[in-house]
């Protein structure tokens, strides 16, 4: 995923890959020219991308822990949680219709 980076002036944008980010273990808070805190332009998709991964790991880890049923049992008693629309479309788009969406 790439990361983008960008102060208020736009003096210093700049673009960093998540593996460049990890490796490099270099903190970028402040814009190198003008000193103003960085921003970053991408951070909705950055969030998104993060959840829907988390999502399916967890359906995966839990499909092989705790089995199928229980999984979909799990996932259909806490349907009035915040992430729960992820949940729903993932098994979605794996073949399972739940209902309570």
């Amino acid at each position: 995923m790439i990361i983008k980076f960008y102060c208020d002036k736009h003096c210093a944008d700049f673009k960093k890959d998540e593996l460049e980010l990890i490796y490099q273990q270099q903190v970028f808070k402040f814009c190198p020219f003008c000193g103003q805190k960085l921003k970053i332009a991408n951070l909705d998709e950055i969030v998104k991308d993060d959840l829907e991964k988390r999502t399916k790991n967890n359906i995966n880890k839990w499909f092989s822990e705790i089995g199928v049923d229980n999984t979909l049992d799990l996932i259909q008693r806490n349907k009035n949680n915040a992430c729960a629309r992820l949940y729903f479309e993932e098994l979605k788009k794996r073949g399972f219709n739940l209902k309570g969406e």
